[in-house]
């Protein structure tokens, strides 16, 4: 396996665990006191991820290396979690994504998503990368990707998603993709 292919899955690796704990780039680099956006710096190849690197990034999700990366290991409870993760977790969904990404609070986006959602009510299952696409362009550009709203569904929208059991693996490298379906639209407008 080339050193290219061993960074892309190591990347997609955290790509996942960010986007179950419903974490930024920004929480990241918080966590681990860095001066400079490391999931960033992974993607574009600068400073790749050293064995000692990789270990760190691991231990923030309460895992070693080798569970991290390994794709059928399942994610530890947000419980389980090192406390200063768990803390971050706590005050990001207090206060929904970076500003950077959009004008849009944590309140207005679970509305804008329970919302989206009555697309979905009838469907037998679901990605959250669906669940983006029909968003409006303007929100799906303040959000940059379907992260936030697989964020959502693990924690302040879990009451109204649940997983079905099924997933699909759309890259070769990385986790594969978690079907929902809608269990509930209790406070959709």
């Amino acid at each position: 396996m080339s050193p290219r292919v061993v960074v892309e899955e190591f990347v997609s690796a955290l790509e996942y665990y960010m986007d179950y704990y419903g974490l930024y780039n920004v929480d990241i680099k918080k966590l681990l006191k860095a001066t400079t956006d490391i999931v960033e710096d992974l993607k574009k190849g600068k400073n790749g991820p050293t064995i000692t690197k990789a270990e760190t990034i691991s231990q923030l999700f309460g895992l070693k290396y080798y569970q991290f990366a390994d794709p059928e290991f399942p994610p530890p409870l947000k419980e389980q979690l090192p406390p200063a993760t768990i803390a971050v977790i706590h005050e990001r969904n207090q206060t929904g994504p970076p500003e950077s990404r959009g004008k849009y609070n944590k309140l207005d986006l679970n509305k804008v998503i329970l919302n989206a959602l009555k697309k979905f009510k009838d469907k037998e299952e679901f990605l959250s990368a669906d669940v983006y696409e029909s968003l409006s362009e303007e929100l799906k550009e303040k959000l940059g990707s379907a992260t936030r709203i697989t964020g959502l569904f693990s924690e302040a929208l879990k009451e109204n998603v649940e997983k079905t059991g099924n997933s699909i693996r759309k890259n070769k490298v990385g986790r594969p993709e978690e079907y929902y379906k809608v269990i509930s639209l209790g406070d959709a407008i």
